[in-house]
């Protein structure tokens, strides 16, 4: 007998939330409202940040999360993020306590959107000032792990830039110079920042970085900047414990650091942890013989207990169908189960992952029907997320390819032999037309898609 492969690839992002090395994770789910207590303000953050210094322009917490792809904090209750506006000397700066760190590395990442260039330095200027820094327990020491900031250097008008630069110093600007990044940044744009302070055997030979938008990746990689302590800029910190967010203004250059939003802090004593920590999950159903067998694969499993395979008949209602126990193993971690029971009509799956403390997510929805598609197909179109390609069989050879208006080839991926219908993220493209091919040994077919 010839078996029957149809299969439905599914290419989802998924997230573990539990966490393995994190001293922090901060969302600001909280009222809307002063962050701190200072001068008798509504401290709506419960005295989670304190009052570090200033007097005037306190911190507030403000209404809408910051999101990027594939990062993922614990947001709950209210959207919320933190909004920083100082035009004035002596606002307030607020600082979080964690952990004390005195060996290896920590990680900071967090969210970051600036609205407005007003108020940066200028990118020629030797001044500069800084928005976040890290801070030993002795609180009236210096900062370190200093992110800089200033105006960038693109699109000039009038003497105004179009753009910002971030940098990273290990302590004051005029103790270690500012390593700047190459990158031109917009405003109103959401980045993702990591900052580290590496504490290094020795004397005064500690290490900030700096990366910016970095993609996931098991090992920490070559930073976009970084930053070393001299026997010149001082002693390095007796340990690491305070994380701070500044409010900073210069009368005499009558600028400083900028109008903007963070959210979604996390601070880890591990990178894979403290950056993307997701689990990429491709999800596969195949008609074997008229069963259904599924298979997935993960990356960065941390702490989770099982995964659920569970079951619809109508993409709505599910149930639990089986429990795979969780290897929690580093990556390309492969599972499978079939279905016992033979399929009489579409069936839908998908994979709940539970964590350890039982927090749950789940995957994207797979589905089979048995029916073979003869012409390209796609939907939805407009695509936000995810875009479904239904196509003839694909042969051992076949891919997918799409390319952008312009001609530019923005993704190409393998199609699993036998597959008839293929789920594409497309959560990552720059919303406009694409055109999506099809290409199965000499057979091509192509069709056009929008993306919101």
């Amino acid at each position: 007998m010839i078996k029957n492969y149809l299969v439905l690839f599914l290419l989802v992002s998924f997230v573990n939330k539990s966490i393995a090395q994190r001293l922090e994770t901060e969302d600001f789910n909280y009222t809307l409202g002063q962050l701190t207590n200072l001068n008798g303000g509504a401290n709506v953050s419960g005295n989670s940040w304190t009052s570090q210094s200033g007097t005037v322009k306190p911190l507030q917490v403000t209404a809408g999360d910051l999101s990027y792809p594939n990062y993922y904090t614990s947001p709950s209750g209210p959207a919320a993020h933190l909004h920083l506006d100082t035009s004035i000397l002596n606002a307030e700066d607020a600082y979080s306590s964690f952990d004390t760190i005195i060996e290896n590395t920590l990680y900071v990442s967090f969210l970051l959107r600036l609205n407005s260039l007003d108020n940066l330095i200028s990118h020629d200027s030797a001044n500069a000032d800084y928005v976040a820094a890290l801070y030993s327990s002795n609180l009236s020491g210096q900062a370190f792990c200093r992110l800089y900031i200033r105006q960038g250097n693109i699109n000039k008008k009038n003497e105004e830039a179009a753009s910002f630069n971030l940098g990273i110093a290990v302590r004051a600007y005029n103790i270690t110079p500012i390593q700047w990044t190459d990158q031109d940044l917009l405003p109103n744009s959401i980045y993702l920042i990591t900052m580290a302070y590496q504490i290094v055997p020795g004397i005064n030979n500690d290490v900030a970085k700096l990366w910016i938008n970095q993609s996931f990746s098991e090992t920490e990689p070559t930073p976009n900047a970084s930053s070393t302590m001299t026997t010149e800029a001082g002693t390095d910190p007796a340990n690491i414990t305070r994380f701070v967010l500044r409010q900073g203004y210069n009368p005499a250059l009558k600028a400083g650091t900028p109008q903007c939003d963070i959210d979604a802090i996390k601070i880890s004593s591990s990178w894979i942890d403290g950056t993307l920590p997701l689990q990429l999950l491709n999800v596969s159903v195949i008609n074997n013989y008229g069963y259904a067998k599924l298979s997935w694969q993960t990356c960065n499993e941390i702490n989770v207990k099982n995964f659920e395979v569970q079951k619809s008949n109508d993409a709505i209602n599910f149930s639990t169908i089986s429990t795979v126990a969780a290897k929690n193993l580093l990556c390309n971690t492969s599972y499978s189960y079939g279905d016992a029971k033979m399929l009489s009509s579409t069936a839908y799956y998908r994979i709940k992952t539970v964590d350890n403390d039982g927090r749950f997510t789940y995957s994207g929805i797979v589905s089979i029907n048995g029916k073979t598609s003869l012409n390209l197909s796609i939907f939805p179109n407009p695509a936000t997320n995810n875009l479904v390609m239904s196509h003839p069989q694909a042969g051992n050879n076949a891919y997918v390819q799409i390319i952008s208006l312009n001609g530019k080839d923005i993704l190409r991926q393998a199609l699993q032999p036998g597959s008839i219908q293929t789920s594409l993220d497309v959560s990552t493209f720059s919303k406009g037309n694409y055109i999506v091919v099809y290409v199965n040994d000499n057979a091509r077919q192509s069709a056009k898609f929008v993306k919101q």
